[in-house]
Order: C-alpha cells, then sequence, then structure tokens
C-alpha cells in the first residue's frame, strides 16, 4: 500500500489525491471501496490460495496413495516370494523325508525277504530231516516186522495140534 491508502497496483493520479485531501466526506467514501476492493482482492487470494493448498493436498494425497500402493505391492511380492520358497523348501524336505522312509522300507523289506528265504531253507532243512526220520521210522518198523514174523513163524507148531474138545 502506498501512503494514500490505494492498493499497490492502482496508479495513483495527482488531482485524485488533491480531492480526496479536500473533502473528507469523499475520502471516506473512497477509503470505504478501497478498503474493499483490497477485502475482496484479499479474501479472491485467499480463496486462490485454499484452492490451490487443497489441489496440492489432494496431489500429495494421491502421491501418497500411489506410493503406499507400490510399496504394498512390492510387499505382497516380497511375501509371496518369501512364501513361494517357504512352500520350495517344506516340499523338498517333504521329498527328503519321504525318500528317506521308502529307503527304510526297502531296508525292512529286503530284511524281511532274507528272513523268509532263511525261515524257508530252515523249513526245507527241518521238512528233510523229518523225511529221513520217517524212511528211519519206517526202516524200523519193517525190521521189527521182519523180526516179528521170524518170531511167529520160529513159534508155530508144524502140525495142527488135535483139539481135546470132540
Amino acid at each position: 500500500m502506498n501512503a494514500k491508502g490505494a492498493p499497490p497496483e492502482a496508479p495513483v493520479d495527482d488531482e485524485v489525491e488533491e480531492q480526496i485531501e479536500a473533502t473528507p466526506e469523499v475520502e471516506t467514501s473512497e477509503d470505504d471501496s478501497g478498503i474493499g476492493a483490497r477485502v475482496t482482492a484479499v479474501f479472491t487470494a485467499a480463496e486462490k490460495a485454499g484452492q490451490h493448498i487443497v489441489t496440492l493436498a489432494r496431489e500429495e494425497a494421491e502421491d501418497i496413495r500411489r506410493e503406499a500402493r507400490a510399496e504394498a505391492d512390492a510387499y505382497l511380492r516380497e511375501q509371496k516370494l518369501h512364501a513361494d520358497k517357504e512352500v520350495e523348501q517344506i516340499s523338498a524336505d517333504a521329498r527328503r523325508r519321504a525318500e528317506s522312509i521308502e529307503e527304510d522300507a526297502r531296508i525292512a523289506a529286503r530284511q524281511v525277504e532274507d528272513d523268509a528265504r532263511v525261515r524257508k531253507e530252515r523249513l526245507r532243512e527241518e521238512a528233510r530231516l523229518i523225511e529221513e526220520r520217517i524212511t528211519w521210522a519206517k526202516e524200523g518198523l519193517s525190521e521189527v516186522n521182519d523180526r516179528l514174523e521170524q518170531v511167529f513163524l520160529e513159534n508155530e507148531p508144524l502140525a495142527p495140534q488135535p483139539d481135546s474138545d470132540s
């Protein structure tokens, strides 16, 4: 503002200054209209500044939203990658454990097969021994039978004996 109270943009005429000084009533009304214009200009500037601030705030909020979305997407990708690695690790561990269990089962199956083979051989040997004993027993019984026949033949009378009952 200049010394006379006019807005700085408005050119000040020397004649107008003299008139304003000459009539105090006019001075008051021109001051009132000058102040009103200044107030209106301040309000307009304040509105524009407010709108500008709101626009900047919206842009900043949108920037923050985009940044947050990008960070969330990055975090999601990172978590997904971490989860994929964890799943891969769990899967690999499960595969190793399954292979270990399968190998243990193969070893146990071989052991059972070996035990069965040994038992089968033992049973065959026992069956062979039993068959030998049966053969030996048959031979022994055949010898006993032959001896018994000899004993009966030796003790049998040659001639029939008359019965005394007749």
